[in-house]
């Protein structure tokens, strides 16, 4: 079928189904399917991600094609859709290299030894003792209360004579305090 026909042929499909008929969606899937195919992977040379782009490809191509008016021919907008939704596809992995890239030479630089990793951990244990002795009394009780001695907000409640709810308003004015003076 030559290429004028084929136009005719979709941009006719796309009328009946947008007048309801389902059989014509069915056939228009049928006959422009390869022709998505080829634009995704003429884009983005990977094969494994092909069948994922043209099936979000088709959703946004019939999730648009009830309502769209074409002042264009169907293939061009269709294809304009594959196209873009193969531009995010390549975008996104450009950022996933990026951030593996990152992540490595984070892994690299940032990589310490058990000596200076456990100076870390001893340093961080000391500022947060600092910062906790830092709290009001009200706040540090509570918060060694739940956090150091494993109480519930239930039992805190009941041994210090307090509502449940002044436990928890204590708690998180305590946390954000700590995160305050750790910042």
């Amino acid at each position: 079928m030559g290429k004028e026909k084929e136009h005719i042929l979709n941009d006719y499909l796309v009328a009946k189904y947008q007048n309801g008929d389902q059989k014509a969606l069915k056939l228009l899937i049928k006959q422009f399917h390869p022709r998505i195919e080829q634009q995704i992977f003429a884009q983005t040379r990977d094969k494994t991600s092909l069948d994922d782009l043209v099936q979000e490809s088709w959703y946004a191509i019939i999730g648009g094609l009830a309502s769209v008016n074409l002042r264009i021919s169907f293939e061009v907008w269709a294809l304009s859709i594959a196209r873009r939704k193969a531009i995010d596809w390549i975008r996104e992995q450009q950022r996933a290299r990026k951030r593996a890239q990152m992540i490595a030479q984070e892994e690299k630089t940032e990589n310490p030894s058990e000596e200076d990793f456990l100076d870390i951990i001893l340093e961080r244990k000391a500022r947060l003792k600092v910062a906790i002795s830092g709290l009001p009394h009200s706040q540090r009780i509570v918060l060694t209360m739940f956090y150091l001695e494993n109480y519930s907000v239930k039992e805190i409640s009941e041994v210090l004579r307090i509502s449940g709810g002044t436990v928890k308003s204590r708690l998180f004015n305590a946390r954000e305090h700590l995160k305050e003076i750790l910042n």
